[in-house]
């Protein structure tokens, strides 16, 4: 394992710390400081502060780009040349959405995933296809489906090249995932979503969805609940799934020796996803040209790259983390 990427997570991290206020929960840190890390970008806390009077600026105390999106919603734009016309950009985007969904947090996440994304998609295209994908996992799965799941239609509707082959595989998936054991739920249905970028039977992929899953738990490194759907990715990317389990292990014992990443303050659940995005996305780096462009057939979309199939597995994970936290607050 190159430890560049470890540390690199470690400086982000830290520089996080300095942005946002201190009611800007731990896990939504550590969550985007490995979005910002997966694309090799560093955290600068004042641009990220200063993102955040843009959104207060143009936004009401009300509005669902305060609270728990505020925090990401900045570091999203501090990374653009010019952070008031892509945040004016982004609310474009939400605006759209809201054509299809009546406005809720989860929009906001799903408003971001479409921003990334503008330079490979159709916007409008990506704003309706988000509600023709979200109604159809709605239709599969009526009381699984809710607001929380936006961002994950948003996520196929700007990664696949055709919904419905796409949806249909989702469900195989899911259906072959409930059959090698994984139970009944959003998580489930979670990693169901990613399955589809990856060629092959829905059997095929969740027999190496299991490996992957057996192997992380054997090196007591179980990746679980809202942060299942990077094992849709670490079971493409390695050929031996218990030696990418040993160093999962190995990064994730050394991230819970840092501030801030300790069971206390952070908890398993999430470390042992950043240490598996991290480990992944250094297996990718590792890869030479012709290893790398076997990988990149394996996938069924070739404009998608098989590190932004790690960020789209982070994405849901950490949407899955956010509705979580939303969820005890507003229970609290």
């Amino acid at each position: 394992m190159n430890y560049e990427k470890v540390q690199l997570l470690m400086n982000n991290s830290k520089e996080l710390d300095k942005a946002g206020g201190i009611f800007t929960v731990n896990s939504f840190r550590k969550c985007n400081a490995l979005t910002l890390t997966l694309k090799d970008k560093m955290a600068d806390a004042n641009r990220i502060n200063e993102a955040i009077k843009i959104i207060k600026k143009n936004t009401t105390l009300m509005s669902n780009f305060r609270g728990n999106n505020l925090f990401t919603t900045a570091i999203t734009i501090s990374l653009e040349n010019d952070m008031e016309s892509s945040f004016k950009e982004l609310m474009n985007i939400y605006e759209k959405l809201k054509s299809f969904f009546f406005a809720n947090q989860y929009l906001i996440l799903a408003a971001i995933v479409i921003f990334n994304a503008r330079n490979r998609v159709n916007i409008d295209d990506a704003v309706k296809n988000t509600r023709e994908v979200y109604e159809e996992m709605r239709k599969n799965h009526r009381f699984l489906t809710g607001h929380e799941d936006i961002s994950a239609a948003a996520m196929i509707a700007t990664t696949s090249t055709n919904i419905e082959i796409t949806l249909n595989e989702t469900e195989e998936c899911y259906e072959a995932l409930r059959s090698s054991g994984f139970s009944a739920g959003n998580n489930t249905q979670s990693l169901s979503h990613i399955l589809p970028l990856f060629n092959g039977s829905a059997y095929e992929k969740a027999i190496r969805v299991l490996k992957i899953q057996n192997a992380l738990r054997d090196n007591k490194v179980p990746l679980k609940n809202y942060s299942i759907p990077l094992l849709g990715v670490a079971a493409f990317i390695n050929d031996d799934p218990n030696v990418f389990a040993k160093e999962v292990r190995e990064v994730s014992d050394r991230l819970k020796q840092e501030s801030g990443f300790g069971a206390f303050s952070l908890g398993s659940t999430i470390r042992n996803m950043i240490a598996t995005g991290l480990v992944a996305s250094d297996y990718i780096n590792r890869l030479n040209d012709e290893d790398n462009q076997k990988l990149i057939n394996a996938t069924n979309n070739i404009t998608l790259t098989i590190q932004l199939a790690i960020e789209v597995a982070v994405a849901s994970a950490s949407a899955g983390a956010a509705a979580a936290a939303a969820s005890s607050s507003s229970g609290s």
